[in-house]
């Protein structure tokens, strides 16, 4: 018996290496140690019905993203999607979901049962129709392409998943958290805050929905939540709160620096509305084979697809910048970048709940049971219900990139009657 996984993070950990991915605190101390991990004791509250020390975390969050309530979470924004969604059963069962999603919206949406229908904008979109719409922006890509302000006063229930947006909140340079409009906000802290792993929060203003969100988080949560990482949380609202605007200015001016420095004849400095969330375009070539050459400079990024490389930039790297466009521009690659599978697959019913596991050379013409995709970001390209032809089967079987939905290496798929 080996500790491999011990080992291999331990040997990782050794290398100091350059992270520019989550969590937020990217590697850094945050002075947390492991005799702050205890358990519900007299002094230090319970996560499912505070009332003290942990109610003291939910107001400072509620506090800093302008809301009046919320509720802190250990089990990452995934819990965070369930808990919103088997609250959002209390409002109806017509779900809008709007442009790409994570993948845990999509299996919870499944589970419970939702009515779902999928479009990629709100054009032509007649809200009334449903019950429920979720929403997810910015994007991973730090993109806006779903303005949130088109659903101010609609009358279905809004769930924002801001998973890639809860450093938005301290520093007036970012744009501003229209908390006001969702019903329920979904925030990842451990994305772009110095949070342990898991660490994530929902905050709403209705008193309403905040009990509906409470009754749900004690159904679907963990009764054996992390204080480590909810320590974390209470230090990085209190500091950011404090701090972000100073904190974040540093790191607008060194991506501004970094900027100048890129070689632009072989990258393009791509602009989006979150000015951390670093997109860089090769124009062409393979960002995995140049994600893979950065690893050899032991830089470590958050993704690298198609020919888009992805740096989560915080007031924690943001002193490794310089290094990275030097060793950017040093790389030599001629490799083109694979594509991913763009084809509109057919949305089919079955009546047939019943799942087995099949190798992918035996799905041809069979029905997804799973959400499969590529991990990160965790978007599927096939939902449950879709029909796996010739073409996708061939794709996933072929891709370079890490494939997310598959059960031991099988595909799940619906049994035929």
């Amino acid at each position: 018996m080996q500790n491999k996984l011990y080992n291999t993070i331990k040997k990782y950990v050794k290398a100091k290496p350059i992270r520019f991915h989550m969590p937020g605190h990217n590697g850094y101390n945050i002075n947390i140690n492991t005799s702050y991990d205890i358990t519900e004791l007299s002094f230090s509250d319970n996560l499912i019905e505070s009332k003290d020390v942990i109610l003291n975390v939910e107001r400072n969050i509620a506090t800093a993203y302008h809301t009046n309530y919320s509720l802190m979470l250990t089990n990452g924004a995934t819990s965070g999607v369930a808990i919103a969604l088997h609250t959002a059963k209390n409002f109806g069962n017509k779900l809008l979901l709007v442009s790409a999603q994570h993948k845990s919206v999509h299996n919870y949406a499944n589970i419970f049962s939702f009515d779902i229908t999928y479009t990629e904008s709100l054009q032509n979109i007649n809200l009334n129709d449903f019950d429920i719409v979720v929403i997810n922006t910015p994007n991973y890509f730090g993109e806006v392409l779903i303005d949130i302000n088109q659903l101010k006063d609609c009358k279905p229930l809004v769930i924002w998943d801001a998973s890639h947006c809860s450093h938005f909140a301290f520093n007036s340079k970012f744009p501003k958290l229209p908390t006001d409009i969702a019903d329920i906000t979904i925030l990842s802290f451990h994305k772009t805050l110095p949070v342990l792993t898991g660490g994530a929060g929902i905050v709403c203003n209705d008193q309403n929905i905040y009990n509906h969100l409470c009754y749900s988080r004690s159904m679907l949560h963990s009764s054996s939540p992390s204080y480590l990482t909810m320590i974390s949380i209470d230090n990085a609202i209190c500091n950011y709160s404090q701090n972000g605007e100073k904190l974040y200015d540093k790191v607008f001016t060194e991506l501004k620096l970094f900027k100048h420095k890129l070689n632009k004849s072989k990258y393009k400095y791509i602009v989006t509305t979150d000015f951390t969330r670093l997109c860089i375009c090769t124009n062409g070539i393979s960002a995995k084979k140049i994600s893979e050459q950065l690893e050899e400079e032991n830089i470590y990024l958050e993704l690298a697809q198609k020919d888009i490389l992805v740096a989560i930039i915080t007031p924690y790297n943001y002193k490794h910048l310089i290094r990275y466009a030097k060793a950017l521009n040093n790389i030599t690659c001629t490799e083109k970048y694979e594509d991913f599978y763009k084809e509109k697959l057919s949305k089919i019913d079955t009546k047939c709940k019943s799942i087995e596991f099949l190798d992918l050379k035996d799905c041809s013409n069979r029905i997804s049971a799973s959400n499969i995709g590529i991990y990160p970001p965790g978007t599927p390209i096939i939902t449950i219900g879709d029909l796996l032809d010739e073409s996708v089967i061939n794709y996933l079987a072929n891709t370079e990139y890490e494939i997310f939905g598959l059960t031991n290496g099988k595909v799940p798929v619906f049994k035929t009657e």
